[in-house]
């Protein structure tokens, strides 16, 4: 698969390139990458101690609210990184369609909520990619497998709005011709799979397989489709940030902190070593 070559030059690249937390320069002498990386930051964010993160808490296991906490994968991974800088973390709830646009105003400093990491995104903000995720297709309990995007045909299927799944279901679409497709927009996809409102959903394989866990009368249809990495959005005129916060990754992977929160919340099959900047299609 394309994305594994890519990931596994970037590995070799970034190894190259001392993505390391701690390595040595040309004297023998021992670098802090992570010392590097603090004093780095940006006077704003080194001056008040903390970053200002960005989520829309809708994608649960990944980013959710419980009672008045943001908690999730997203949130401990993020929570994690900022901690290895030595800065604590201020949350906002954004709508998952203007993460991107308040991280260019730099109203917020990062964005991370289950977002892929693509080429048309990229043109907004720099991703630091930090796991890898298909898609998965939800179905009503007994539909088996349809037989992937072109299954969908005839169907109604819902997507969350200003995500992926939409401008896939759309695609499909137009491939269905004359059997047509009817594109569902929610924010709650899977249940109203349940409810009886769509026939089918699109949505990340760790949220759809815990949707399908809480919901017996669903099921997935099928293996997931093209993993892609998702990332962590930084401005993309913000390349000390993006380092810093590329650094705390390789750091988290590199003590096995990483795959603990990954088998804490069961996404273990997700695990990327790489933290690749931009590493998406």
């Amino acid at each position: 698969m394309r994305i594994g070559f890519l990931a596994a030059a970037v590995a070799v690249a970034m190894l190259g390139a001392g993505g390391c937390t701690a390595s040595q320069d040309d004297t023998g002498v021992p670098v802090d990458r992570l010392a590097e990386a603090r004093a780095a930051l940006p006077a704003d964010i080194a001056q008040r101690g903390s970053l200002t993160g960005g989520t829309d808490p809708t994608f649960e296991p990944m980013t959710f609210m419980k009672g008045s906490a943001f908690t999730g994968l997203d949130v401990d991974i993020a929570e994690a990184i900022a901690g290895r800088l030595g800065l604590t973390i201020e949350w906002r709830n954004v709508p998952f369609g203007e993460l991107l646009d308040q991280v260019q105003k730099h109203e917020i400093d990062f964005s991370i909520s289950s977002m892929f990491d693509r080429s048309q995104r990229q043109e907004k903000a720099d991703f630091v990619d930090y796991l890898n995720a298909g898609t998965s297709i939800v179905v009503p309990k007994g539909a088996g497998d349809i037989g992937g995007m072109a299954g969908l045909c005839g169907r109604r299927v819902a997507a969350q709005p200003d995500t992926v799944f939409v401008d896939m279901a759309r695609a499909q679409q137009d491939a269905c011709g004359r059997k047509g497709l009817t594109v569902v927009l929610s924010s709650r996809p899977s249940a109203d799979v349940a409810a009886k409102k769509a026939d089918a959903a699109l949505n990340d394989f760790p949220i759809a397989a815990l949707d399908v866990e809480k919901m017996p009368a669903l099921e997935l249809s099928g293996p997931q489709i093209e993993a892609i990495p998702y990332g962590i959005g930084v401005a993309k005129d913000r390349k000390a940030l993006t380092t810093a916060v590329q650094t705390a990754l390789y750091s988290l992977i590199n003590d096995g902190t990483y795959d603990a929160l990954l088998d804490k919340w069961k996404v273990k099959e997700g695990a990327l070593r790489t933290g690749a900047v931009n590493g998406g299609a």
